[in-house]
């Protein structure tokens, strides 16, 4: 399970399972705290060497809410601030 966390949180923003905003706002900003958080350059390689992110970046969130699309931002400027940072 420890091993198939990223690939289960984002299971909860497929848009066939209907996830109520509260829950995606809570995986938004789980990840985005997670990742503002690593510091293991071997653990960012890990995450990021399976197609899970690139999933997540792509992913076609609803941007009329901005609640979540300030989420989205802060999860990407995280991620952008690992890697320029490795």
């Amino acid at each position: 399970l420890e091993k198939r966390v990223l690939e289960i949180m984002l299971s909860y923003l497929e848009p066939h399972r209907r996830t109520a905003k509260p829950v995606k706002v809570q995986v938004m900003q789980t990840l985005s705290i997670f990742f503002q958080n690593l510091e293991d350059e071997t653990t960012i390689f890990t995450l990021l060497s399976n197609n899970h992110i690139n999933e997540l970046i792509m992913h076609r969130f609803d941007f009329h809410d901005e609640e979540l699309m300030a989420y989205y931002i802060s999860l990407l400027k995280a991620l952008s601030l690992r890697i320029n940072s490795s």
